[in-house]
Parts: C-alpha cells; sequence; structure tokens
C-alpha cells in the first residue's frame, strides 16, 4: 500500500470510529449496560467475519508462524469498544477521543520504538517527541473540563483504552504479515468477543445484569461492522505508516468526526483547544515521518 493511500484510509477509518463510538455509546445508553453493548457491538463484528473466513480457511494454517501472543490484539479492541460505551454518553466522542488518542500516541512511539509492529523499529526523533508532548498538553488540558463531567478513572480508563489500541495495531500487523487482513480481523473478534462474553457472565453472576429493553434502531447494531473495517484496515495500513503515524492519521479522522457529532450538544472551548494541540501533534510527527521513512 501506498503512504498517500494508507493515510486516505486512516483518516477515513478514523472517522469511522468516531461513528462507532456515538453508536456504541447509544446502545450502551439504551440498555442501560455498556459492556452488553460492547458484547452486542463485537457479536455482530464477528457474526459478519465469520462468514468472510469461510473464503479464507487455506491462510489459518499460517498462524502457526507467528507467536501465540500476536493473536491477542483483540483484547484491546473490547477495552476500547466496552470504556467507549461507557464514557461516550457523559464525556461526548470529542473528549473521548482526545483522551484515547493521547494514550493511544505515547505508546505507539514506544511501540515503534522497540519494533513491535510489521514495519520494524522506528527510533525516537525530536520531532515524534514534540508530537507526544503535544498530545500529553491536550489530555492535561481535557481532563479539566472532562472532571466536570465524569471521574477521574473514567478518564483513566479511557486513555489505557487507547494505550492499548496501539498494542493491538501492532500484533494485527504482525498477523497480517503472515496470514492476511481477514484472518487478522476475524481473530481480534473472536478473542475480543470472548474476553466481553467472560466479563459479562462475572457481571450477570453479581446480579447487575442490566439490560430491559432492546431499542429498535438498527443503526445502533452497526458498531461491529464498523470495528471490522477499522481493524482490517489498520492491519494492512500500520505496515506501511508505523503504528505511531498511522495512530496520528486516523487521530485526524476521529476529532473530526467527533467534533462534529458533539455539535449539537454543544463543543466547549476547552475540548476545541485540546482538539487543536492533537492536530498539532498530528502535523508535527507526520512531517517527519514523510521525510524520514524506515529503511
Amino acid at each position: 500500500m501506498k503512504a498517500e493511500v494508507g493515510l486516505i484510509a486512516a483518516v477515513v477509518s478514523g472517522a469511522l470510529v468516531a461513528v462507532q463510538q456515538r453508536f456504541n455509546g447509544e446502545l450502551g445508553r439504551s440498555l442501560h449496560d455498556p459492556l452488553l453493548a460492547a458484547v452486542v457491538s463485537f457479536g455482530g463484528g464477528l457474526v459478519l467475519m465469520c462468514v468472510l473466513i469461510l473464503r479464507k480457511l487455506d491462510v489459518l494454517p499460517r498462524l502457526r508462524a507467528v507467536p501465540w501472543w500476536t493473536r491477542l490484539g483483540g483484547l484491546g479492541g473490547a477495552t476500547l469498544v466496552a470504556v467507549g460505551a461507557a464514557a461516550a454518553p457523559r464525556i461526548g466522542v470529542a473528549l473521548l477521543t482526545v483522551c484515547m488518542v493521547s494514550g493511544t500516541t505515547v505508546t505507539a512511539l514506544a511501540v515503534d520504538q522497540v519494533g513491535l509492529g510489521p514495519g520494524g523499529r522506528r527510533p525516537l526523533t525530536p520531532a515524534r517527541l514534540a508530537g507526544v508532548a503535544l498530545c500529553l498538553a491536550a489530555i492535561v488540558l481535557s481532563a479539566a473540563e472532562g472532571l466536570r463531567a465524569a471521574s477521574a478513572g473514567l478518564l483513566g480508563l479511557v486513555v489505557a483504552a487507547g494505550c492499548l489500541v496501539s498494542l493491538q495495531q501492532a500484533l494485527n500487523g504482525r498477523v497480517r504479515a503472515v496470514a492476511d487482513a481477514t484472518v487478522a480481523t476475524f481473530l481480534n473478534f473472536v478473542v475480543g468477543t470472548g474476553a466481553l462474553l467472560g466479563a459479562l457472565a462475572v457481571q450477570a453472576l453479581a446480579g447487575q445484569l442490566h439490560a430491559a429493553t432492546w431499542p429498535t434502531r438498527p443503526w445502533l447494531y452497526l458498531g461491529g461492522p464498523i470495528g471490522a473495517a477499522f481493524i482490517a484496515i489498520a492491519s494492512v495500513a500500520v505496515g506501511t505508516l508505523g503504528v505511531l503515524r498511522f495512530g496520528l492519521a486516523t487521530t485526524a479522522g476521529q476529532l473530526f468526526g467527533g467534533v462534529l457529532l458533539d455539535l449539537n450538544r454543544g463543543v466547549s472551548a476547552t475540548t476545541l483547544a485540546a482538539v487543536a494541540l492533537t492536530l498539532g501533534a498530528v502535523a508535527v510527527s507526520g512531517a517527519h515521518q514523510r521525510s524520514a521513512a524506515p529503511a
């Protein structure tokens, strides 16, 4: 994949993630149970991938060539969907995106530094460090706004989910390099759905399953297919762009999508300032990546 095509695909996939977070958040609020909403979202994606994987059965034996731990990327996606379903209705998609991206960017820098992704090691540079510093400034700025709408613990979970997303992208890229994007996406949904079902079972045993009525709006059940599209794009593009650059490109799409989705509820000046800082991080780190691709 050419870098330019990868960047466009990453921006579009980022906008899709913002839409997914809104759908999953609305589903969680309708069900009064964010974890159940995450199970429904991941389960829908798993059904779709089960249909698609039937055409790729001959590729599955290749997975023996990758370490078992590279197949655990779905845990990051499952965490993101569950946390997003709980946080989006409380703090909005735009603020959720800023917090998540801060965690994603810092972790992506470390992932590229150690060469965990399929593109190999991408060393630390002043431009990359400047991008991370801008993202950290964004999370400090946005936290002051978010603490008035949610607990510090919830914001911390969003940042942690963002950290796991970078690991997910690196692991998926490794699986895709051995098999293909369909197999990498399928494994994500198998692992993620299993983890979420386990958590839901624990919740049910504790008597905390709160679902009452199922919403009739069909678009609220599209989170899974949207997530499948994002994971497939990421598994292909991350090898060309690197984890950090891919994450920053998806950031642009997520931020614009999040702000547009939150226009009806109002977007504060603080959130817009945090968005501007994060976009500055995209520009700074992206400029370095264009001029210094890895060997």
